[in-house]
């Protein structure tokens, strides 16, 4: 997946992303929104064939709302890790 800025300011960050589907947006959105730092996170689609999806983050004062992505995509990851680590296990055993 590739990120491009479209907007940032001190309290919201607004990106564009790549080739991504619901797969990935709704888990993220998901995870932002559970952080308490996090005032809104949604993301739009101009047309779900053709347009990549717009994520728009926006935060509460005196929050990054780029390294809150940064921290949240990192806590996802590992969210993953560990479920693959999980499911492969079990197929060893």
């Amino acid at each position: 997946m590739e990120f491009k800025v479209l907007q940032k300011t001190d309290s919201t960050l607004e990106i564009k992303v790549k080739d991504a589907d619901e797969t990935v947006m709704y888990p993220l959105i998901e995870q932002l929104l559970k952080d308490e730092e996090v005032t809104t996170a949604d993301y739009s689609v101009e047309h779900q064939e053709l347009d990549d999806p717009i994520l728009r983050i926006e935060v509460k004062e005196g929050t990054d709302p780029k390294e809150k992505l940064i921290d949240i995509s990192e806590n996802f990851k590992e969210d993953i890790e560990k479920v693959y680590s999980n499911i492969f296990e079990e197929d060893e055993e």
